[in-house]
């Protein structure tokens, strides 16, 4: 009996000792990624002229990033590099050109998720409020051949943010669908937007006008270096 309550005791202390070790490790990864946690909070300044939303003042590098809010593959884009983006912007190291297009708009059912989605951004960047709503719908995006988001969830992502006022009419009068169908238009005529070989696609990314690998994952460190 004695040595059966021995050995209780001993595995009691020896599961204590595992128990602060595995907290001691989850604290210190909590810890050295904060750092990082905190960076992705920076916001930016915009400014909309047609369907092109400008993030941040005049900088030594201007990228163009063209994405439409269905793509999966900018999804990822912007899960690696969004944060960073945000926080070069905000240092004053870039100052991006963001272009919402509308490439998947058969990709959903009813069609025209793509051209809603991009309408919404434009008016959250109306109300000042871009940086925060562009990221919530890469974070919540819709699967392609799914329905999308109605106007009236994208409104509602909207006012979980803060937004209100004319934010809600603006999305359901798509004040601004008309404009971001054009841009696309434009952008798949524009033989400097295409990979060679390829047509246009998304996310394309350009920096001071050229083409660049977003794949390459120093690109943006090679921009704000």
């Amino acid at each position: 009996m004695t040595n059966a309550g021995g050995n209780r005791k001993a595995l009691y202390i020896v599961g204590g000792v595992l128990l602060v070790v595995v907290l001691a490790a989850v604290s210190y990864v909590f810890f050295q990624k904060s750092p990082t946690a905190s960076s992705s909070s920076a916001t930016y300044t915009t400014q909309v002229k047609g369907a092109v939303v400008t993030a941040g003042k005049a900088a030594p590098a201007t990228v163009d990033i063209y994405e439409d809010f269905l793509c999966p593959i900018c999804g990822r884009f912007e899960s690696k590099n969004g944060a960073d983006i945000r926080q070069a912007i905000a240092d004053g190291k870039i100052q991006v050109r963001y272009h919402p297009v509308a490439i998947l708009n058969r990709a959903t059912n009813p069609t025209g998720y793509s051209t809603r989605a991009a309408n919404a951004a434009i008016c959250a960047a109306d109300a000042g409020k871009y940086a925060g709503y562009h990221d919530k719908l890469f974070a919540e995006q819709p699967e392609e051949n799914s329905a999308g988001l109605t106007d009236q969830e994208l409104v509602a992502k909207g006012t979980e943010l803060g937004l209100t006022g004319s934010f809600s009419s603006c999305v359901t009068g798509h004040k601004h669908s008309a404009a971001v169908d054009a841009a696309t238009a434009a952008a798949a005529k524009d033989t400097s937007l295409r990979a060679e070989g390829k047509g246009f696609g998304t996310p394309t990314v350009l920096v001071n006008g050229k083409r660049v690998d977003w794949s390459d994952s120093d690109w943006l460190t090679a921009v704000t270096k």
